[in-house]
């Protein structure tokens, strides 16, 4: 019976052990479940808080978009300059102001960049902290554009010139198709003084509004004793001539050749005009599309170096903005820079013209342009000055402007090409390669026979390469006998065209890519055959085609049209091949011609 009862005994400890075993399992295994649940339930939670942040920082940087949609649809003009900023409202309208915002957790920062005249970038940017070990970020972007301001550039361009030789004020125009690759019949500009008729033409600058349908004239005239400079405006609606402004008279036979003034557009629409009266300090008159101002308006007593009459004169606007740079090279061979910016309150006073610089006191030269400056297509806040500092300068020297979007900026120190070219510089000219933040800056030099040497610089400097002699020789004249100009869409090439004190005009591509001059120049054919003098290159902004106009030593002037698809110049229409305009321009050394395509 004991025997019997331990057996029974065992078999229930061994049931009880099995069911310990089993209890212990269960256990086990519902941990493991309860973990998983419990954690996915905590990672759904922590996933739909993500999801649930990342959904609102992209409603605020939508937000950010179209409040500076809302902002740009005001006035594109109403945009600030390119910049990082935060948002604001004030009275109930957006205001881009700071650098950033804050909405509780969440840190928005709104970044402009200028693409083109009419075109701006918006960059939203929205931070936030995710989790204690990772950073949240959402971005977006658009681009606005100047849909309200009426689309000017119609792909057309016109084109001003003397044609009254050294006797009769006469000045006419024609307007090019660049679709049809046509010409208008030559007409008449209004009539600068009625009372006379001696007051030749001896220098022709023509500006393109962005705004309106509206073109400016300044030209420069001399009747043997005295000096005229004289405005007029075209308004292209109408398709007259008018409101003809006498800026200056004075009586000299000095520096006829020269350029002692310039004008440009603001982005407000408005056209203010630098120029010389024959003093020692600069005047400038505002154009605001129906009337000029009374009075010319004076930079003021503190330019620098202001023992000498500027000679010649840059002015040029930082694009999208109220605010240009002034560069004067005077009779003392000294190159001063002023910073114009009519500020928050729009007015035009002498205390619009700011920052003065004095570059240098000397040069080369002072009768020929011994400084040159223009603005980066890559960042507009940057633009580049070349100039000479010394009477047997062989080392062109450059310096960078960084403006900072309100009125103001600074200069880099100078930086002097590192190698020497064999003779001195003369006659200097300077363009931005589109699309890239580098210049391309040329001279010809002093010798008798001249030669033709580029070099090539960026935002920052010189490029330290060995500078280019693009022509073995070039027309010893006092005037540029070359010209620039580089393709405006996806470029890849430009060109100079350059007299090389022949009869025949020629030319040289140069390769973006590969940093390079055709080796060999292109003739283009010439009928009638005279001695090349004055060239001018103007770029399409809308296609890759430049135009480039020749002065001859008859006084004739030509056009070509450089067909930028094939790189080669076009033979037809004939109209866009090798065409004569005027044959009666006044003396060989003047550019008494303009030309300047729609809405520039």
């Amino acid at each position: 019976m004991q025997k019997v009862l331990l057996t029974i005994n065992t078999k229930q400890n061994v049931q009880l052990g099995m069911s310990l075993v089993e209890v212990i399992l269960a256990v086990a295994i519902f941990a493991v479940i309860s973990t998983g649940v419990i954690s996915a339930i905590i990672y759904g939670s922590e996933s739909t808080a993500v999801a649930g942040a990342r959904e609102r920082a992209t409603k605020i940087a939508e937000e950010g978009i179209e409040a500076v949609r809302n902002i740009r649809d005001s006035g594109f003009i109403n945009l600030p300059s390119d910049g990082t900023y935060g948002l604001s409202i004030v009275g109930g309208i957006w205001t881009l102001s700071g650098s950033t915002d804050t909405t509780d957790i969440f840190t928005r920062s709104i970044i402009l960049s200028t693409i083109d005249s009419r075109t701006r970038k918006v960059d939203v940017n929205v931070d936030w902290k995710q989790t204690v070990q990772r950073d949240g970020n959402i971005s977006l972007n658009t681009y606005l554009t100047d849909w309200i301001t009426p689309t000017l550039i119609s792909r057309k361009g016109m084109l001003v010139y003397g044609d009254g030789g050294t006797l009769n004020d006469a000045i006419k125009y024609q307007i090019y198709d660049e679709i049809t690759g046509s010409w208008t019949v030559a007409a008449s500009t209004a009539d600068i003084d009625s009372s006379s008729t001696n007051k030749y033409l001896r220098r022709a600058q023509l500006y393109s509004s962005a705004t309106r349908n509206e073109k400016i004239l300044v030209s420069k005239h001399y009747n043997g004793t005295r000096q005229w400079l004289y405005s007029q405006i075209y308004n292209g609606t109408t398709e007259t001539w008018g409101n003809v402004n006498l800026l200056a008279n004075w009586s000299s036979s000095n520096y006829l050749d020269t350029r002692n003034f310039d004008g440009t557009y603001l982005s407000n629409g408005d056209f203010v005009v630098l120029y010389s009266d024959n003093t020692t300090t600069p005047k400038f008159k505002k154009w605001n599309g129906t009337s000029w101002s009374t009075a010319s308006g004076s930079v003021g007593t503190s330019t620098p170096g202001t023992g000498g009459i500027p000679n010649y004169i840059k002015l040029a606007q930082r694009p999208n903005t109220n605010e240009a740079m002034a560069i004067l090279f005077d009779a003392s061979s000294d190159t001063n820079s002023l910073y114009f910016w009519i500020g928050t309150n729009g007015t035009y006073e002498t205390a619009d013209w700011v920052l003065s610089t004095e570059h240098t006191n000397q040069a080369t030269n002072n009768t020929r342009q011994m400084a040159d400056f223009t603005w980066s297509s890559d960042d507009t806040t940057k633009g580049a000055l070349i100039y000479t500092d010394s009477s047997s300068d062989k080392q062109m020297n450059i310096k960078i402007w960084t403006a900072n979007g309100s009125g103001s900026g600074s200069w880099n120190s100078t930086a002097q090409y590192p190698t020497s070219q064999a003779n001195n510089i003369n006659a200097l000219a300077i363009t931005a390669i589109k699309g890239t933040p580098n210049f391309m800056a040329c001279n010809k030099d002093a010798a008798a026979t001249p030669l033709f040497i580029c070099m090539r610089a960026n935002n920052s400097g010189w490029i330290a390469l060995s500078h280019t002699t693009v022509s073995p020789t070039t027309d010893p004249g006092i005037q540029i006998s070359y010209s620039l100009g580089f393709e405006q869409i996806s470029p890849t090439h430009g060109i100079v065209a350059y007299s090389d004190n022949t009869d025949v005009l020629k030319y040289k591509k140069f390769n973006i890519a590969t940093n390079a001059w055709d080796n060999v120049a292109t003739s283009i054919n010439i009928i009638p055959a005279h001695s090349m003098k004055s060239v001018r290159s103007i770029p399409s902004p809308v296609t890759n085609d430049i135009v480039i106009f020749a002065a001859d030593s008859n006084r004739d002037l030509f056009s070509i049209i450089y067909d930028g698809a094939n790189d080669s110049m076009f033979t037809s229409p004939a109209e866009k091949a090798w065409l004569g305009h005027g044959t009666n321009g006044s003396a060989i050394t003047d550019f008494w011609f303009d030309f300047a395509w729609d809405g520039m």
